[in-house]
């Protein structure tokens, strides 16, 4: 009856309609064209692959053999908010539809679930007829079930899994998800699930997921608006690609690094997050990328050519600055070994990113250590380099060499090289290495400072020209 209201009432609309334009008392005929087609297919119950029949008070879902009969190539339903009472109605849907793509059973409140695995007969309510009916096999084509607001507790979805076992979306947002050590997932079920969320079931220990982490598909999983404040150590989700974990209580940018357990991940999503407050959304961005090696989407920002760099040298000085304000000491004068050991306990990547780009804060020894303390800061932010020119009228000519800040930008050294080389600065092509073996890495960014390339002393600079003209 309810598909019937809903779907086979007759439908009428003009041919054609009138539209004001910007003209003053001026009226434009629109014709519409195809909605009686439109509506004859609609009308067609045969032929109709997707109904939603929302908050319809539906109790019942008629004799057997009906719903099939009526809707033969039916592939989404949905029920939402209706009057269902008991997971007998839902396995006698797939026992209908076995076709069916997708179910969404949202706001619906069914009696407890018996152990799907163990159900051979269900009984059908209009009738009182028990029929046998194997669940796994009513719902073998189902792909996605969404179960939102339903008060169930994960002893319930463990009981129903097997009626789903080969689903691709699970969705179980707001409901009672608080019985994880009833949580358990049967060898062989869910193992072509793609995406689960559980945003907002109260979910307060990521570990309580630990059962889905061997699935071998599960790419996004989002664990929005809940009550996390860490992650904690775990294994597996080693084909998590995509994280979302917005509007939880992470405090700790620490978090963070715990998120690149997720050997995969590609895209994170952290915002509404209390670290945003404290730390700036700018700084927590450029630390979950430099956590993550293979990030490439924040918060719905694809990263740009330069800001893996960028973030792995900024959480790298940061880090240092980090360390030597708990211990009250200067940049150059400090104890590395034990820098190490704090870096080991709240930065584990830092030891890793030295590697790469070097200690920003390069303690010098000198055998007389008071001189060290007073000219270190000259020192250490002072570059020696070495200028060729591979091009114009100083081709051949000795090398010149320079002495720069650290902090000097290639835009500024650029002007200079314009100047002393005789290259229109427009046409200046910068070539770098710090040693002769080394390969030549171009200084593209006019507003970086020698710290992004890596420009350390004694290092070679080619001076080139090129023959196209570069867009400021």
């Amino acid at each position: 009856m309810c598909i019937r209201d809903r779907y086979g009432r007759p439908f009428e609309i003009d041919e054609n309609a009138y539209f004001e334009t910007i003209r003053k008392k001026h009226k434009k005929m629109v014709q519409f064209v195809g909605f009686d087609k439109i509506w004859k297919q609609i009308n067609n119950l045969k032929e109709i692959r997707a109904i939603s029949l929302f908050n319809l008070k539906i109790s019942d879902l008629g004799p057997e053999d009906a719903l099939g009969m009526v809707l033969p190539k039916l592939s989404i339903l949905s029920l939402e908010q209706n009057l269902l009472y008991s997971w007998d109605q839902i396995y006698f849907i797939g026992k209908e539809l076995p076709w069916l793509d997708s179910l969404q059973l949202t706001g619906n409140n069914l009696e407890k679930p018996k152990n799907a695995a163990e159900v051979t007969q269900i009984t059908v309510p209009l009738t009182k007829n028990t029929i046998d009916v194997n669940p796994r096999e009513a719902f073998r084509n189902l792909k996605t079930l969404i179960l939102i607001n339903m008060k169930l507790t994960w002893e319930d979805i463990s009981n129903i899994i097997p009626a789903f076992a080969n689903i691709e979306e699970l969705v179980l947002c707001k409901n009672h998800l608080y019985d994880a050590e009833n949580l358990k997932i049967g060898e062989g079920d869910l193992q072509k699930l793609l995406f689960l969320n559980v945003e907002e079931t109260g979910l307060k220990n990521f570990a309580d997921l630990q059962p889905f982490s061997p699935l071998p598909k599960l790419d996004r999983l989002v664990i929005s608006k809940n009550e996390l404040q860490k992650l904690g150590q775990f294994t597996g989700f080693n084909s998590v690609t995509q994280l979302s974990a917005e509007n939880n209580l992470f405090e700790d940018p620490f978090v963070l690094h715990e998120m690149s357990q997720f050997a995969s991940l590609r895209s994170l999503r952290i915002l509404h997050n209390p670290f945003i407050q404290k730390f700036g959304i700018a700084h927590i961005r450029l630390r979950a990328i430099a956590e993550n090696k293979l990030i490439q989407i924040v918060n719905g920002t694809q990263l740009g050519r330069y800001d893996r760099k960028d973030s792995e040298i900024y959480y790298l000085r940061s880090t240092f600055e980090e360390y030597f304000k708990i211990v009250n000491r200067p940049h150059y004068d400090y104890d590395f070994e034990d820098l190490m050991k704090y870096c080991d306990t709240n930065h584990p990547r830092i030891k890793e990113l030295i590697q790469k780009y070097g200690n920003p804060y390069e303690l010098i020894k000198d055998q007389d250590n008071s001189q060290q303390k007073s000219q270190s800061t000259q020192k250490q932010s002072v570059v020696n380099l070495k200028f060729i020119a591979g091009s114009g009228p100083l081709v051949g000519k000795d090398p010149i060499k320079k002495k720069f800040p650290e902090s000097t930008t290639i835009g500024w050294l650029k002007n200079f090289s314009s100047k002393t080389f005789k290259i229109p600065q427009s046409k200046v092509v910068l070539l770098y290495h710090t040693e002769p073996k080394d390969p030549f890495i171009e200084l593209e960014e006019d507003m970086k400072d020698f710290l992004f390339y890596g420009i350390r002393n004694n290092g070679e600079i080619v001076v080139d020209e090129s023959v196209l003209v570069k867009d400021k």
